[in-house]
């Protein structure tokens, strides 16, 4: 089973001889399924929304559905809110996401030994989120 793992240990060895400091999985790019996810996402969604999409991709991968606790998503968003507190900007991430079709949250317990199951969706490709607005329209209410 060791043996299964020594060429992975290998290629990181490399790539941290190459960088010269290590990289943290959080900033890896999504792959698998959850990367065509994100790609459609991004678009569609504010900052918020964006950043934890990335997270939620990474840790699918291959799957559509992913259970972890809030505080190891928001540890992995690793983005605070103007008050200072990272759950709550990933909460806030999250309610976007659900809001716009993009992701269910099923919780199952109470505090400390809740399980939390985020799973991708197909969500409407809106912009509203983002306030794009349609320039047609724009010029013909300026006129």
């Amino acid at each position: 089973m060791l043996e299964d793992l020594f060429p992975k240990i290998e290629e990181s060895r490399a790539k941290l001889r190459k960088r010269g400091y290590a990289l943290a999985t959080e900033h890896y790019p999504p792959n698998g399924q959850a990367a065509r996810w994100y790609a459609d996402v991004i678009q569609c969604v504010p900052r918020s929304g964006q950043l934890v999409a990335k997270q939620l991709a990474r840790l699918c991968g291959e799957d559509s559905r992913v259970t972890v606790p809030w505080r190891s998503l928001a540890d992995a968003v690793g983005v605070r809110d103007s008050a200072g507190r990272e759950r709550a900007y990933t909460e806030r991430g999250v309610q976007v996401l659900v809001e716009a079709g993009w992701l269910t949250v099923e919780t199952i317990g109470l505090k400390r030994g809740a399980k939390t199951t985020f799973s991708l969706e197909p969500g409407e490709r809106a912009t509203e989120w983002l306030g794009w607005i349609d320039a047609d329209d724009w010029f013909d209410e300026a006129a």
